[in-house]
């Protein structure tokens, strides 16, 4: 590999005695404005704030209203976007791209990966432009072809800053899916390319590589001086002479404190060590108060809440077994499904604080009805309630989120690590609401094709807003 030259003594010190302190502060320079963008109509905590007084509006909005808008966003990550999916012979070796989905479901359940790269979602939210941000969190909450050929497509545009972007998503998502790779160095190439001009991603990936020495030589100074030049970028970015350069509001540099701490933590020899005492402090107390809010978070409003949208998700997944099992060979259909249900229950790694809606048994669902010849009028009844199950599930997933955002909210401005505290169960909603937004938009087409009624939304608003009436802060 051919390393940057790492920065002078006189130089690092400098950066770092002047700026390291304000590390932290500078990750959500931001997050105000960001937070208030992406919060979904209507989808308010206890607390919202009104504004710099932090006034307060008790009423809860319920039905899902917050949902749906949230979900015609999320439809839009690719734009006006025209994508060719024959592009994806051109890195990854999917000869049936109706299997796409299948194979990437089944490598994206690897986790602890190694140091360097955890998996492709410890990379989450850490791109410089939103566009990229959101089709990468698509693709990872639901992986279709549409989504992994927008990535390869931005990676040859004439953008420089997406393409950049675009070659990191494609690096972990080659790193995560090795076998899944057109070439085992495919992610390398790809990584070079991104390390040619210099952007977040790939200063960050690079310094992971340095201080664990797992994919070349191990060098603490390079890795702290790829940290130095990565933590300068986005005041850089708003300041430049010229053409100023986009860098994501929700990119809130977590994967830069993160390894900044593991050197600290790793590594008592560590070069300039006494001026990363603060920002390693700092990141592992955020790490503290994640691990302390993942614990309570089942006790909690938001958590009740949560409990209640996979109940109705489950409900929703009951019914549609029960359609299958009335169906011809419906009883190996069912086998399929309880092995993916299986193989998620045993998924590698820490339980998460939020989980996921089940996108796996809901793809094999819809493929499995998708195929009947012909549902009889009990059987579209059964189908228009699982449905109204999912959307009920989709607008308390909503709400959560929205309120997970107002927590933070409510620390903007004061203690960082509180406001830092849900992040990582702020992710997992996030993705959540991804899987829910496709999901549904899967099963109504799925039932069109099938002459089924719409569901009651009015019932599932009803549900919604029961949920958020039972919970008590």
């Amino acid at each position: 590999m051919k390393n940057k030259k790492s920065l002078g003594l006189s130089v690092l010190l400098s950066i770092l005695i002047g700026g390291m302190s304000q590390v932290a502060h500078a990750q959500f320079g931001n997050l105000l404005q960001q937070l208030q963008k992406a919060l979904p109509t209507g989808a308010t905590g206890p607390t919202s704030p009104a504004g710099p007084t932090g006034a307060s509006n008790s009423r809860r909005s319920g039905g899902l209203m917050p949902s749906s808008q949230w979900c015609s966003v999320q439809a839009g990550a690719l734009g006006s976007m025209k994508v060719d999916t024959q592009i994806i012979a051109s890195e990854f070796n999917i000869p049936d791209l109706e299997l796409l989905q299948d194979d990437f479901y089944k490598a994206l359940r690897k986790v602890a990966i190694s140091k360097t790269f955890p998996s492709a979602g410890f990379f989450q939210a850490s791109f410089e432009t939103k566009k990229v941000r959101a089709i990468y969190d698509t693709f990872l909450a639901f992986p279709e072809p549409d989504t992994l050929a927008a990535l390869i497509q931005i990676s040859r545009s004439s953008d420089q800053q997406e393409q950049a972007d675009a070659l990191m998503a494609l690096t972990f998502l080659h790193l995560q899916a090795p076998e899944l790779s057109i070439n085992k160095d495919r992610w390398w190439t790809l990584f070079q390319q991104a390390s040619r001009s210099e952007h977040f991603t790939a200063l960050v990936f690079r310094a992971r590589m340095a201080a664990y020495g797992e994919y070349g030589k191990k060098d603490l100074h390079q890795a702290l001086g790829d940290l130095v030049s990565a933590g300068g970028l986005r005041a850089s970015y708003s300041q430049g002479d010229g053409i100023k350069k986009e860098f994501d509001t929700q990119n809130y540099e977590l994967i830069h404190a993160a390894t900044a701490k593991d050197i600290y933590n790793n590594e008592p020899n560590m070069p300039f060590r006494q001026q990363w005492q603060e920002p390693a402090r700092m990141g592992m107390q955020i790490e503290q108060a994640q691990q302390a809010y993942a614990r309570q978070l089942p006790n909690t409003r938001v958590g009740r809440m949560y409990a209640e949208a996979e109940r109705y998700n489950a409900e929703s997944i009951r019914i549609g077994n029960g359609i299958i099992k009335t169906t011809q060979g419906g009883n190996a259909l069912i086998g399929q499904i309880a092995t993916l249900q299986s193989l998620r229950a045993t998924k590698a790694g820490e339980k998460p604080m939020f989980e996921d809606v089940s996108p796996e048994v809901h793809s094999a669902q819809i493929k499995m009805i998708s195929q009947v010849s012909g549902l009889d009028a009990k059987q579209k009844i059964m189908l228009s309630e699982a449905h109204e199950n999912r959307l009920a599930a989709q607008g308390i997933i909503a709400q959560s989120f929205g309120e997970l955002m107002q927590m933070m909210l409510a620390n903007f401005g004061g203690d960082i690590v509180k406001m830092a505290a849900p992040l990582p169960a702020l992710t997992q909603a996030n993705n959540a609401l991804i899987q829910s937004c496709m999901l549904s938009a899967k099963w109504e087409q799925a039932m069109r094709a099938k002459d089924v009624a719409k569901p009651d939304i009015k019932k599932s608003e009803t549900m919604v807003a029961d949920v958020q009436n039972k919970y008590k802060d």
